[in-house]
């Protein structure tokens, strides 16, 4: 049994409802329902032979539209709750709800298959209840939207230059910071703590500049010469207090470590400072040329 509405379902429908709206003018329309229904017994003898020969209580039921008395109507509901109620408890509350117990019945071929069990009855005798058929979908379903596929971007490998000459410069500037530190501290004028500041700086420079592969002479970090720098500094020591600018100036190693730890993990992929150095050596020879 299928509920599928099809075009002739639709004008036995049709017909239904001007039946309908006929009986509304009472005796003045028998004529014409008398008509009306003659043209509904045939759209309904036209549309049997699309029906399965499996008998269904949906199918029955909208059989009811083909009797043409309230005494047929009333027997066939008789039978049809004798036959199909023990599958169908509730099946008399179902047809009066849907007004098919009345005369003429109110066939609502949607009503019907959505309240109706699909109760058909096999070939064996034997009544099944079956699964409803599914209805097609009334809009078609959207297209699924299609995955944006975006390219793998690019693993861009740190620049090691880049990276070596961004720690060593971190690296400088804290150990300028805590000789800067060192120096301020000392009960001397502003004047001498800011030649011990120079004198021990320098020690940096040259530190730098032999981890570079070069000299302090060569590459002019400062205004002093080395001859000069050590001749200053022993002056110093001589003639005021003691400060040991070379232990005190000399702290690249340490700060390099910690500039590394400083600045993240991707610097960890940082050279040494002997290669740091080397580069920045050259960084600056290219410049004073």
């Amino acid at each position: 049994m299928s509920c599928s509405e099809n075009s002739l379902l639709k004008g036995i429908k049709d017909k239904q409802a001007q039946l309908d709206s006929l009986l509304e003018g009472g005796k003045a329309q028998l004529s014409s329902m008398s008509s009306k229904l003659n043209e509904l017994k045939a759209d309904l003898n036209s549309f049997k032979p699309e029906l399965p020969n499996i008998g269904g209580l949906q199918k029955e039921l909208l059989d009811l539209a083909a009797l043409t008395t309230p005494e047929g109507l009333a027997a066939k509901i008789a039978e049809l709750n004798e036959k199909y109620g023990t599958k169908v408890p509730n099946l008399s509350s179902l047809i009066s709800s849907l007004g098919l117990d009345s005369f003429p019945p109110s066939i609502n071929t949607s009503d019907i298959c959505d309240q109706i069990p699909n109760v058909e009855e096999k070939p064996d005798g034997t009544i099944k209840e079956e699964p409803k058929e599914s209805k097609p979908a009334e809009e078609k379903p959207p297209e699924p939207t299609p995955e944006k596929k975006t390219a793998p971007k690019p693993v861009i490998e740190p620049d090691k230059d880049e990276l070596n000459l961004k720690v060593i410069k971190n690296a400088i500037g804290l150990a300028r910071g805590q000789i800067r530190t060192k120096t301020d501290v000392l009960d001397v004028s502003a004047y001498l703590r800011e030649r011990y500041f120079e004198l021990t700086e320098n020690e940096l420079y040259i530190q730098l500049s032999e981890l570079g592969g070069s000299t302090f002479d060569e590459l002019r970090w400062r205004h002093y010469d080395l001859a000069e720098h050590q001749k200053t500094k022993a002056d110093f020591l001589n003639t005021y207090v003691y400060f040991a600018f070379r232990s005190e100036g000399q702290i690249l190693q340490l700060k390099y470590t910690e500039a590394k730890e400083a600045l993240g993990p991707e610097y960890s992929d940082a050279d040494d400072i002997n290669a740091a150095a080397k580069l920045l050596v050259k960084q600056r020879k290219e410049r004073i040329a």
